[in-house]
């Protein structure tokens, strides 16, 4: 990533931010985002405007990243869809909730992977494995529906309407297969499963979630 892109970054980041609630700490992210766009002569007409951007993913299903793909749309006014060829999910919105959304879907993925990898046997078989992502990304998506009304900058029905839109945008814009869902779920292992729902209570999501939290400006840094 070169400087520029670094600055896009941070600018991106900083007009996330002047959306919260807070009003002192959106007001200085403004500024400093402002500070920024002037210096390296940028438009913040640049960053407005639906787009969309892709999250790499694995090409065959797998329900837990699914879980956790509509979990982020709880608390950003985006709409996901997944590209059948490659698995991957593309998110869709405005440019500052795109950004927000992907951040946090990658977040919430490496998340569950480390947790996989320290708490659960290595000789342990794929379907328990899997069973615990299930159990833990079930569980965050409980507490992001359960959170989201506070973390997002929009009211409830100010972000159903613009999800509608953005959806209607998405359908005009791309023909997108439907795929028999229940066909690719397995089976869970219910002990697995409610280990990983017990455990994800522990992750933190304060600081993910723009005006959410004790996080500061000098985190975007």
């Amino acid at each position: 990533m070169n400087d520029m892109e670094n600055v896009k970054r941070r600018v991106k980041k900083l007009l996330a931010l002047s959306k919260s609630p807070n009003e002192n700490e959106a007001a200085m992210a403004m500024k400093m985002a402002n500070s920024l766009m002037s210096q390296y002569r940028m438009n913040e007409s640049e960053f407005n405007g639906y787009t969309e951007k892709t999250v790499k993913a694995t090409k065959r299903f797998v329900e837990w990243r699914a879980i956790l793909s509509n979990a982020v749309e709880k608390l950003y006014a985006t709409y996901h869809y997944r590209d059948v060829d490659t698995g991957s999910f593309i998110f869709c919105g405005e440019e500052l909730d795109v950004f927000m959304s992907t951040e946090m879907y990658k977040y919430l993925v490496k998340t569950v992977d480390r947790m996989a990898a320290q708490n659960i046997r290595k000789n342990a078989k794929h379907k328990y494995r899997q069973s615990y992502r299930s159990g833990v990304a079930s569980r965050l998506y409980e507490r992001i529906t359960e959170m989201g009304e506070q973390c997002s900058w929009r009211n409830p029905q100010e972000l159903e309407t613009s999800k509608k839109e953005i959806s209607e945008w998405v359908h005009n814009q791309v023909s997108i297969s439907k795929v028999n869902v229940k066909d690719k779920l397995i089976k869970v292992n219910r002990d697995a499963w409610n280990k990983g729902k017990r455990e994800a209570d522990s992750i933190s999501l304060n600081r993910q979630m723009t005006g959410c939290g004790n996080r500061m400006i000098g985190d975007y840094r």
